[in-house]
């Protein structure tokens, strides 16, 4: 009997250490991702993203914020001018695939997607400089059971 649950014990340590090298893992893979630009329908991206008490029940989660921009020169000035606009990306709620991701952020008309190698997929408005956020914000992605600490 006494040899018994010092197997059980003995197998419960490893799967623990084996969960923790899995988080170890999904985090590692949360920081990494893929970028690509399309030709984007800004106006159809807009309205997606820009009414959310519509009725309807959408699988992302919208985040707008402002970014300043002191890059942006007038052309005829040659003087540099601080411009802030609001860079509006919507994050798919639930995990998918590089190229779903790729898809569906073309269908809802945004300028360029990030896909996270944990399958958090961010699509990114036109207002946007530098792929929008680099930080996987997905709602359920990755799933709980791997990024959770209980």
């Amino acid at each position: 009997m006494k040899l018994i649950q010092t197997i059980a014990i003995l197998m419960l340590l490893a799967i623990a250490i084996h969960i923790q090298r899995i988080r170890g893992d999904m985090a590692k893979m949360s920081k990494k991702s893929h970028v690509e630009d399309f030709e984007g329908a800004t106006a159809l991206f807009e309205a997606l993203t820009s009414s959310p008490n519509d009725g309807y029940t959408y699988e992302w989660r919208v985040h707008t914020f402002t970014i300043n921009s002191n890059d942006i020169k007038d052309v005829e000035e040659e003087e540099e001018q601080e411009v802030s606009m609001n860079c509006t990306v919507l994050y798919l709620d639930e995990c998918t695939s590089w190229n779903k991701c790729r898809q569906t952020c073309e269908k809802t008309g945004a300028a360029s997607y990030r896909w996270f190698h944990d399958g958090c997929c961010e699509c990114v408005g036109g207002h946007c400089l530098g792929y929008g956020i680099n930080e996987s914000r997905c709602s359920q992605c990755p799933e709980p059971s791997c990024d959770s600490d209980d």
